[in-house]
């Protein structure tokens, strides 16, 4: 009795579809050497314009040179410049001066001012804002106070500071003389 082996598998599988087999080589070959042509062709369009900006370079920097040039022939000296600035803060001071309201001035002091003090200086210095320096004379150190705190609450006056105050006798009467200074703003649109 002869015995057969039969060494072929009972189920059969199916083979492969050649369109896996396909893909599969297309992901393995082709998409690097796209990839690589891409970059060749990257890498050769920026070296073309990399070598355009170098031949014109020269050029660019020989006109930046002349044009230099030109420009410091047309720019003052630091000196011309330094007394045109000093020309125009001197006018700066003048034209504010010249363009604050003495009647606003006055007048505003005059409301600040209670009616037992009475101003025997008011001198103006330009700055860039316009100090204003006031001598004058009041019969209580409270008026005295109280017109100080009125300057500090008004808007258009800044920095108030007594300079100097002393009691001494005028007319038969006890008399405080005070000497202060304080910054004007002016009005609004009064002052450039």
């Amino acid at each position: 009795m002869k015995h057969y082996l039969n060494f072929k598998p009972s189920i059969l599988f199916r083979k492969g579809s050649s369109f896996m087999l396909k893909t599969s080589l297309i992901i393995l070959y082709a998409v690097p050497v796209s990839l690589a042509v891409f970059w060749l062709y990257k890498y050769y369009a920026t070296s073309a314009v990399n070598s355009f900006y170098r031949e014109n370079v020269a050029q660019l920097d020989s006109r930046i040179s002349e044009t230099t040039g030109a420009v410091k022939k047309m720019c003052p000296s630091p000196e011309d410049i330094d007394s045109s600035e000093k020309l125009y803060s001197d006018y700066r001071k003048v034209s504010a001066v010249g363009q604050t309201s003495w009647t606003t001035l006055f007048s505003r002091l005059e409301r600040l001012a209670p009616a037992e003090m009475r101003f025997k200086r008011i001198s103006i210095k330009p700055d860039k804002l316009v100090k204003v320096s006031i001598e004058g004379e009041t019969v209580r150190l409270q008026h005295l106070t109280g017109f100080l705190q009125d300057l500090f609450s008004e808007k258009v006056f800044s920095s108030p500071n007594l300079k100097s105050h002393n009691r001494s006798k005028s007319e038969g009467a006890d008399v405080i003389a005070f000497s202060l200074e304080v910054d004007y703003a002016g009005e609004k649109g009064e002052l450039p």
